[in-house]
């Protein structure tokens, strides 16, 4: 029994040394594992952002595969998101998506910093992606290099749906909303639009128009599938100035608050102020030149201290 039981003893020894080294080997590979993925797939939250659904920052160099499901595309910001609408309409036709407009007269990004309006018009629209631009009516703001602190109360409107955002299509230079904005986003989110050259409204200094408008569209359009962090279907279509632009809502005066949760689409909002609706139809005819006015005011022309 004894010449039997030493090599009983030698394979237990054997077995426990295996299985030491084995879960060494698997501790090792967990940690390397982590820091791997931390490192290629880990978000980066912009800061002053708590919640980590709220926006994601992919690295440099990862790759992000075309999305070619259909979108439900919200183009939303101030009232430059007029300019874009024609030819995004066309592009959504074109590849399938749906697309729905607010343009929000005179918004800053502090406007949209201070309300809920992004949040109320995803709750009501429920898109799967967002354009988001602005900066025309901050681009002589003082503070223009400080304004990525709004975006910071803006991003967590979107319930981390794909956003990228658009700078103004600069007539003048800049006191620093484009900067802040850069810094914030990056260049795989924010789309500098200041570089484009463009003709404008005849008696506006600011607004594109519908030639420059088709494009800074296809500018954009090109930009998100090729170098955005956010690709989706967006190839060249063939037409330009699309009958009718499913739904467009001209926001004039927006409360502080909405109640995001009251509406459906088409609706009004329940509160003490209205949206106001550049249709009284749910299509708006796109048979003139002419841009939505930027104001009720007297005085057409824009100035630098004009809002749009």
């Amino acid at each position: 029994m004894a010449y039997v039981y030493a090599p009983l003893q030698s394979d237990k020894h054997t077995m426990k040394n295996i299985f030491l080294i084995t879960l060494i080997i698997a501790v090792l590979a967990g940690v390397a594992g982590f820091f791997w993925y931390k490192h290629h797939y880990s978000p980066t939250l912009s800061e002053g952002v708590t919640e980590c659904d709220t926006f994601t920052n992919f690295r440099d160099g990862e790759h992000i595969p075309l999305d070619t499901t259909k979108q439900r595309i919200l183009l939303i910001g101030d009232s430059m998101a007029y300019s874009l609408m024609f030819r995004a309409k066309n592009y959504c036709d074109f590849n399938g998506h749906d697309l729905f407009v607010v343009t929000y007269v005179a918004a800053t990004s502090q406007t949209y910093a201070q309300s809920d309006t992004l949040e109320y018009y995803v709750n009501q629209f429920k898109p799967t992606y967002i354009i988001f631009v602005i900066g025309a009516n901050e681009m002589f703001a003082l503070d223009g290099p400080q304004r990525g602190k709004y975006f910071d109360r803006i991003i967590p409107q979107t319930h981390g749906i794909k956003t990228v955002w658009v700078g103004p299509p600069n007539w003048k230079e800049d006191t620093g909303i484009n900067k802040a904005m850069m810094e914030k986003f990056g260049k795989k989110q924010f789309f500098l639009s200041k570089n484009l050259h463009f003709t404008r409204v005849e008696g506006d200094v600011a607004h594109p128009d519908r030639k420059s408008g088709t494009m800074w569209m296809d500018s954009i359009a090109s930009w998100i599938m090729r170098d955005s962090y956010f690709p989706i279907r967006l190839n060249r279509p063939d037409v330009t100035n699309p009958i009718h632009v499913d739904f467009v809502r001209l926001v004039v005066k927006v409360p502080k608050r909405h109640n995001a949760d009251s509406t459906q689409t088409g609706d009004t909002p329940v509160s003490d102020e209205e949206d106001v609706p550049v249709s009284t139809e749910k299509d708006v005819p796109v048979s003139t030149e002419k841009d939505v006015p930027v104001s009720t005011e007297k005085d057409a022309i824009l100035t630098p201290d004009d809002t749009i």
